[in-house]
C-alpha cells in the first residue's frame, strides 16, 4: 500500500511539474505540501526518504508554552503526523533525520534538561512504529548541539555534533551499526582552543567519512574537513582558509562517491575585529557571498565552481515600475533600493546532489526586510548556474534552513519553514515540502549583472592596531579577602529579528560566534527591539532565549536574555537584562503589552498610550525575575532627560551605557572622545586640559549626558556596549565574585563596573571601598587607582562632581599607572568621584563612581 501510494503521488507530481515547466519555461517546484496551524508554530524541519522513497519529516512544534518534536510522512496528497518523539518545557533544537542500512528511520536532536545542559538524543522508527525509548547520544557536561546525521555506504548511521565542554566547541562523532545493533564510542574530531562549529557529514566510495565544519583556530573563520578512514585514522585539512569569513558549510557526495560538493558563506575580511561604525554596509552579515567547490575523494584535489550569486542577484534585480502619482510604501522603497543594488546578501547555502550528479544549491537571500529561499543548479559541462528560482511560501527570518535530499527517481525533495510574512512582522510558522524534477531542462540567464567582490578593508591598519589581550589573560583583584574577576561583555547587539539593519546585523548565532571567538568576550546578551514597527513576538523571544541557553557554557562563557525598549526622548532607550527565562517583554505601547501573555501574569494599569520607565520597574519587580536595566545613548533622540526623573529605582536600574562604539561617548559636554577605529582622527593632545578630539555638545539633548544624571543625584554606574554593526571596540566590564550569571548580575547591580574601548584594567577604591559604593565618612577621601593598559597611558583623570578635579599625565611611557591621592578639600555633603583613562592609541576607559557623603571639616 505504501508503494502504491507513492506511485500515485509521483504520477501527480510529474504531471504538475510538466505543466509548470511549460507555463514558466523555467525550473519550478511541484505540488507544495504543508503542516500549518495558525495557532501553533511548526518549525525547524529536516527530511529523509524511506526505502520506498517516501519523504519523512522531523520538526519542532511550539504551542506557546513548550516544544514538541514530531515526525510526519507524505501520505498520498498530504503530510500526515506519525507521532511525537519528545516534549520539553525548556527547548528542543535542530532535529536531523536519516535512514540506516536496515531501513529504520532515525531522528536526532538536542534537548535542554533541568540540569541546564543540552544533551543529544535519538529515536528510531521501524516499520512506521516509534521505539518507546531511544539512546542518549551524549549527556556529558557541556552542551551537545548542532548535530548532523547521515548514513554511509555500509549502512552505518553517523552523527557529528558540536560539543561545548568549557571550550567554544569541538567536533565529536559516533556511529551505529544496524547489523550488529551497536553504537560506537564517541570520538573527537577536533581539539582546538578556538571554536569549531556546525559539522556536516558526507561519504566517499571507500567507506571513508568526510566531516566538514568551520573553525576559528587561526583567529579567523575558515572551512575545514575531517577525513575519517574506515580504520579510524583521521586527519583535518582546510577547504577554505583566506582572510575572509568562511563558515556554515554544507556538503554532499556524488552518487558514485568519487566526489564531494561543498558550499559555504563568505563574508568580509577581519570579521568581528576592530570596527567602530554605524554603517550598515559593513555589518557582520553584509554582502555575504557563497563559495562552491568540487572535491575529488581520491586525490582530495579541490576545484572551485563559479559563485551562483550572479544568478540570484539577477533574479532579485528586476525593473522597478514607477508611478509618479503614487509614493511607494517604506517596504516598497526598501525593495526598490535592493533591486537596484549590485548584489544581494546570501546566507545558509544548502547543497544536494541529484541521482545524475547535478548539484542543487538552496540559499536564504534578502530582497527586502524579509528572507526568501532561492534555488539554482549547476551544469558542469558549461560551468554555468541555471536561472535562480524563488521558492513559493518561503519567507521567514534569516537563520531558518532548508533541508534537501535526492531520490533515485530523478527528484530532489526539500522541506523548509515559513510563516508567510509579507513584512517583518512575524506570523505563524508552518512546514512545507515539495520536490524538483532534476531532469527538467535548464535555462541560463543572459547579461548577468556584475557581482563585485566585497571590498571590506580594515577600519584601521592592522599593523597599527593595539594587540588584543588573549581571552586567557584574566584580571583578578583581591580586596578585603574577596577575589574578584574582571569579566567583559556586551548587552546591546541586535539580530535580524530587530526591525532595523535587518540584512547586515546577522542572526543570534552569528552574534554569539562573534562573542565566543572573534570578540573573545566572557558574556553576551542580544537585545532585539520590542516595538519598532513590529512587536517582538513571544515566539521570537522563546527562540532567542533557547539559543542563548545553547551558548551558556559554564566555566567559559555566560549568556543572558536581553531586549531593548526603544522609548524615545525624554524617557530613553533601555536594555532589560535577565538571568532567568520567562521574563516579561514590557512593550512601550500599553495596548500591545495588555494583549501580551505577560500582562495576564503582571498586568499594566490603565493609563497613557506608553508604559513609562517607572511602570516598567514595577512590572519587572512584580515578575520576581532576577533582572537589571541599563539606559543608553542618553544625549540623543533615543536618550533620557535626567532632569524629569524624580528618582531611579536602584533595585532594578543601576547603570548607564556611557559609550557606544556604534556612536560616541555621552559622558558629558566637552569631554574626551575615543579615537580608536575613527578614520582621519586627529591625535590627542594629552598634555592639555581639553583634548583635540571631543564632543562639544549635543544641542537640545544636552540634559541626557551621564554627568547630568550624576548631577541630579541618580545613583548610576558606568557600562558600555556596541549596539549596531560595530565590533571589538566596546567592552563592558564587571568585577564579579564568581564567573556565573548570578555573580555577574550581582556585580552589575552593585555597580562594580567599568566601560572601555579595549580590555584596559582599572582598579578604583575610595577609603578602601570599591567602585560603585556609597559611603558616609568624616575622613578625607583617599583614592587609590591602578591602571594596566593595552597601550601607553596618555592621561588619567579623577572626576569629582562632574569636573576634572585631578589630572595625571605620565612623564614616562608606561602601560601601568598607580595613583594614591587624598582629596584634602572635599565639599560638605555629596562628592561623586569616577575615573577616566585615556591611552595614547585613542582607547579609553571609565570606572564607576564612588558616592561620598562627607561630614568632616
Amino acid at each position: 500500500a505504501e508503494r502504491s501510494d507513492h506511485k500515485r503521488t509521483q504520477g501527480k507530481l510529474m504531471i504538475k511539474q510538466l505543466f509548470l515547466i511549460v507555463l514558466f519555461t523555467s525550473f519550478a517546484h511541484a505540488d507544495l505540501f504543508s503542516i500549518a496551524n495558525p495557532k501553533i508554530q511548526e518549525d525547524y524541519p529536516a527530511i529523509t526518504l524511506d526505502s520506498n522513497s517516501v519523504p519523512w519529516i522531523a520538526y519542532v512544534e511550539f504551542n506557546g508554552e513548550s516544544d514538541t518534536l514530531k515526525v510526519a510522512r507524505l501520505d498520498r496528497d498530504k503530510l500526515k503526523v506519525v507521532g511525537t518523539l519528545a516534549t520539553s518545557d525548556l527547548g528542543i533544537q535542530q532535529p536531523r533525520i536519516a535512514r540506516d542500512g536496515a531501513g529504520a528511520i532515525w531522528v536526532v536532536w538536542s534537548q535542554l534538561k533541568e540540569s541546564k545542559n543540552w544533551d543529544l538524543y535519538a529515536r528510531r522508527i521501524v516499520n512506521g512504529k516509534i521505539d518507546e525509548v531511544g539512546p542518549i547520544i551524549s549527556n556529558k557536561q557541556g552542551n551537545d548541539v548542532f548535530p548532523d546525521v547521515a548514513t554511509d555506504r555500509r549502512g552505518r548511521l553517523w552523527i557529528a555534533w558540536q560539543a561545548m565542554r568549557s571550550t567554544p566547541g569541538d567536533i565529536y562523532a559516533k556511529h551505529y551499526d544496524p547489523a550488529a545493533e551497536k553504537w560506537s564510542d564517541e570520538f573527537q574530531i577536533t581539539n582546538t582552543i578556538e571554536g569549531d562549529w556546525e559539522p556536516r557529514i558526507a561519504f566517499g566510495v571507500k567507506d571513508e567519512a568526510y566531516i566538514a565544519f568551520d573553525t576559528h583556530a587561526r583567529d579567523n573563520f575558515d572551512v575545514w574537513m575531517a577525513v575519517v578512514k574506515p580504520d579510524g585514522k583521521t586527519w583535518n585539512q582546510p577547504l577554505a582558509s583566506t582572510p575572509a569569513f568562511e563558515a556554515r558549510v554544507s556538503i554532499a557526495s556524488t552518487p558514485d562517491g568519487k566526489g564531494l560538493w561543498a558550499t559555504w558563506e563568505r563574508g568580509k575580511h577581519r570579521w568581528g575585529k576592530d570596527w567602530r561604525t554605524h554603517n550598515a554596509n559593513v555589518g557582520m552579515n553584509a554582502n555575504k557571498q557563497i563559495d562552491v567547490v568540487y572535491i575529488d575523494t581520491d586525490s582530495l584535489e579541490i576545484t572551485k565552481a563559479p559563485s551562483p550569486k550572479a544568478v540570484i542577484s539577477a533574479m532579485v534585480k528586476k525593473p522597478v515600475k514607477k508611478n509618479p502619482k503614487k509614493k511607494p510604501t517604506p517596504q516598497q522603497a526598501i525593495r526598490n533600493r535592493l533591486r537596484n543594488a549590485v548584489s544581494v546578501t546570501i546566507n545558509l547555502p544548502q547543497i544536494a546532489v541529484a541521482a545524475d550528479g547535478t548539484p542543487f544549491i538552496f540559499v536564504r537571500y534578502a530582497p527586502a526586510a524579509i528572507w526568501d529561499i532561492a534555488m539554482t543548479r549547476y551544469d558542469r559541462n558549461t560551468k554555468q548556474w541555471s536561472r535562480a528560482t524563488k521558492l513559493s511560501k518561503s519567507t521567514f527570518s534569516q537563520e531558518r534552513q532548508l533541508s534537501a535530499v535526492p531520490d533515485p527517481h530523478g527528484n530532489i525533495w526539500a522541506t523548509w519553514p515559513s510563516d508567510l510574512r509579507t513584512t517583518k512582522k512575524p506570523l505563524s510558522s508552518g512546514v512545507y515540502l515539495t520536490s524538483f524534477d532534476t531532469k527538467a531542462p535548464m535555462e541560463f540567464p543572459a547579461n548577468l549583472p556584475a557581482v563585485k567582490e566585497p571590498t571590506f578593508g580594515p577600519r584601521t591598519d592592522p599593523a597599527k592596531d593595539t594587540p588584543e589581550r588573549p581571552k586567557a589573560d584574566r584580571h583578578y583583584w583581591t580586596h578585603k579577602d574577596t577575589k574578584y574577576g574582571l569579566y567583559w561583555g556586551d548587552f546591546h547587539r541586535h539580530t535580524n529579528l530587530s526591525n532595523c539593519r535587518t540584512i547586515t546585523e546577522g542572526s543570534i548565532n552569528e552574534n554569539f560566534r562573534y562573542a565566543y571567538d572573534a570578540g573573545k568576550l566572557d558574556f553576551l546578551g542580544t537585545s532585539d527591539h520590542t516595538d519598532i514597527a513590529k512587536a517582538y513576538s513571544p515566539y521570537e523571544w522563546w527562540q532567542n532565549q533557547k539559543l542563548a541557553d545553547i551558548f551558556q557554557n559554564p566555566g567559559f562563557f555566560q549568556s543572558f536574555y536581553v531586549y531593548e525598549r526603544e522609548q524615545k526622548w525624554p524617557w530613553g532607550h533601555r536594555n532589560v537584562v535577565f538571568i532567568e527565562r520567562g521574563g516579561p517583554i514590557v512593550y512601550i505601547n500599553r495596548k500591545t503589552y495588555q494583549n501580551s501573555p505577560w500582562s495576564k501574569l503582571w498586568p499594566a494599569k490603565q493609563g497613557n498610550a506608553q508604559i513609562t520607565p517607572d511602570e516598567l520597574w514595577k512590572i519587572l519587580k512584580a515578575s520576581g525575575k532576577k533582572v537589571t536595566v541599563i539606559s543608553h545613548t542618553g544625549a540623543t533622540g533615543m536618550g533620557t532627560d535626567w532632569d524629569i526623573y524624580k528618582g531611579i529605582d536602584n533595585s532594578v536600574e543601576n547603570l548607564v551605557e556611557i559609550y557606544q562604539s556604534a556612536r560616541v561617548s555621552y559622558e558629558g559636554l566637552n569631554t574626551p572622545q575615543p579615537t580608536v577605529g575613527v578614520q582621519k582622527a586627529k591625535p590627542y593632545n594629552y598634555g592639555a586640559q581639553n583634548p583635540a578630539q571631543q564632543k562639544t555638545n549635543f544641542g537640545k539633548y544636552n540634559k541626557g549626558v551621564y554627568q547630568n544624571a550624576l548631577k541630579n543625584k541618580h545613583r548610576l554606574g558606568i557600562f558600555t556596549s556596541s549596539d549596531h554593526i560595530s565590533t571589538n571596540t566596546s567592552y563592558g566590564g564587571v568585577y564579579a565574585k564568581d564567573f556565573t550569571r548570578e555573580a555577574i548580575l550581582e556585580g552589575l547591580q552593585s555597580r562594580r563596573t567599568m566601560a572601555a574601548t579595549d580590555k584596559i584594567y582599572v582598579e578604583f577604591t575610595l577609603n578602601g571601598e570599591l567602585l560603585g559604593s556609597e559611603i558616609t565618612t568624616s575622613k578625607k577621601p583617599k583614592i587609590v587607582v591602578n591602571v594596566h593598559g593595552t597601550a601607553p597611558i596618555g592621561r588619567v583623570t579623577i572626576v569629582r562632581n562632574e569636573q576634572n578635579h585631578k589630572v595625571y599625565v605620565p612623564k614616562q611611557t608606561t602601560k601601568d599607572f598607580h595613583i594614591d591621592w587624598t582629596d584634602d578639600k572635599p565639599i560638605a555633603g555629596e562628592n561623586r568621584y569616577y575615573i577616566r583613562v585615556e591611552q595614547q592609541d585613542g582607547n579609553m576607559a571609565w570606572a564607576s563612581p564612588v558616592w561620598v557623603q562627607f561630614k568632616g571639616k
